[in-house]
């Protein structure tokens, strides 16, 4: 049995997508896979039991029949770090290394999902520096490229996990990198003994969410639109300026939702002749029916929620950049960039995988 250890030094990178996205290829060639994650963070109800989002997805995408509690053997709480004190953190180690034990049972590949970075969870014993030795795992590094970083997360890495960092995958590329990428910092880390394994660029449908997950996330009210909340949203835009140059703006962007104040109609009606995925309303401020109508008729959901106009949409801009990959649509791209983007004959070799 090969486990491989996917993590990050820094969030947000796609880990969770890279994990399905792997994970269902190596499906498609008979294997039988197994998946983890020992620390989870995104906390989420299914059937009335706490567990982590990812795991959940996980779990349904590729029909897993490993219990929940196996497969995230641990979620980060204020109890927990109490309990720690209490109990100790080898009580901590040995729960996960038993659902480990028990995910791999019978798999060809286990795939470990590190937490939001490698360093998350260390103060209980269960960062992925620490797990991974545990796990006998090779590493993979997933990594959002970043001009401000360029190679040096990759590299310090490299120092933390030493031979078991297996290589690193370069996600989420912005287009104007893609050519430095890879003729410049690949080419440099493969001169430092460091495979890259993928270089996956920034792709608009991956990074997106749909509007009843948003509403669900946001704790808003629908108050209209119900029939249209798989509607998928990929830009978030305050209304907050003038009407006079909000069409304008709004016709920027594409699959936008408009967070603005429930009392700006004038907002509201520029947003949908702009044809925007969705409207979030600010402030607990019903709107107008008029407006509720004539959103109805477009096919544009209406949410309503308690927070003001910015600080719903900064946690709506986090979301969309969080946003996890189990939407038909987003799991056949999926399988695109990674047939693509991804050296899976080298993955393969250095890991193992028969």
């Amino acid at each position: 049995m090969v486990c491989l250890y996917l993590t990050s030094e820094v969030g947000l990178s796609g880990l969770h997508t890279l994990c399905i996205g792997l994970g269902m290829r190596f499906r498609e060639e008979k294997l039988k896979v197994g998946y983890i994650k020992p620390v989870g963070h995104r906390y989420y109800r299914v059937d009335g039991q706490v567990t982590d989002e990812d795991a959940a997805f996980m779990r349904q995408t590729l029909e897993l029949q490993e219990s929940l509690d196996d497969l995230c053997p641990v979620m980060l709480t204020p109890q927990l770090v109490f309990e720690h004190y209490q109990q100790g953190a080898e009580s901590l180690l040995a729960h996960v290394k038993e659902a480990f034990e028990r995910v791999s049972r019978g798999k060809d590949l286990v795939i470990a999902q590190g937490a939001y970075t490698s360093l998350q969870g260390r103060f209980l014993g269960l960062s992925a520096y620490q797990l991974a030795p545990v796990f006998d795992a090779r590493v993979i590094l997933v990594e959002r490229f970043d001009d401000a970083f360029l190679a040096d997360n990759v590299l310090a890495a490299r120092d933390d996990f030493g031979a078991s960092l297996m290589g690193v995958i370069y996600n989420i590329i912005p287009p104007n990198r893609e050519s430095f990428v890879a003729e410049t910092i690949a080419p440099s880390l493969e001169q430092e003994g460091i495979p890259v394994l993928g270089m996956i660029p920034a792709d608009r449908l991956l990074t997106s969410i749909n509007v009843g997950d948003l509403a669900k996330m946001l704790e808003g009210q629908i108050l209209s639109g119900e029939a249209y909340l798989d509607n998928l949203v990929e830009d978030i835009v305050v209304g907050a300026m003038g009407p006079e140059h909000a069409l304008s703006i709004f016709r920027k962007y594409r699959n936008l939702c408009v967070v603005t104040g429930g009392d700006r109609s004038d907002i509201m009606l520029a947003a949908m002749e702009a044809k925007a995925r969705c409207l979030i309303l600010t402030g607990n401020l019903y709107p107008s029916s008029i407006i509720l109508g004539k959103a109805e008729e477009l096919g544009i959901p209406v949410i309503m929620v308690a927070t003001d106009t910015f600080t719903t949409a900064e946690h709506a801009d986090t979301l969309i950049k969080s946003a996890r990959t189990h939407e038909a649509k987003k799991l056949e791209r999926l399988r695109e960039l990674i047939d693509c983007c991804v050296d899976l004959p080298r993955l393969r070799e250095l890991a193992g995988i028969t």
